[in-house]
């Protein structure tokens, strides 16, 4: 029997409140227990040693020039993005993104349908 890994990551806050997001994102990862990624793993990480990076890496931090990735300039930063674009090449799995515009979605019930729906018939 295969097995499934599935990693879900959101961004954006899901409510509506002042300040909240206009964008929310759900995204997927799956991966095949069976095609073994231990390699690339191992790779990416010497590869993020090498740059003088050993942390958890937060895309949306890293392009933003924020928390742990403000002491590093555009050079390391870019290095850093480019060893999780050859990282997500080299491995075998298949991602999937909602991303909703809350400007066009008028409460939390409706955007749970929204999800639901592109879930459904999306993956």
């Amino acid at each position: 029997m295969k097995r499934l890994n599935i990693f879900v990551d959101e961004t954006g806050e899901f409510g509506f409140g002042q300040g909240s997001s206009e964008l929310y994102g759900v995204s997927f990862t799956f991966h095949i227990h069976s095609n073994n990624i231990s390699l690339a793993i191992k790779d990416l990480n010497s590869r993020l040693e090498r740059i003088g990076y050993s942390g958890m890496i937060h895309m949306a931090d890293l392009v933003m020039h924020r928390g742990d990735y403000q002491k590093f300039n555009i050079k390391i930063r870019k290095s850093i993005f480019n060893a999780i674009y050859q990282f997500s090449r080299k491995i075998s799995v298949k991602y999937c993104s909602i991303i909703i515009d809350k400007r066009y979605v008028s409460n939390s019930k409706t955007l749970r349908k929204q999800l639901i729906y592109k879930i459904n018939n999306g993956l």
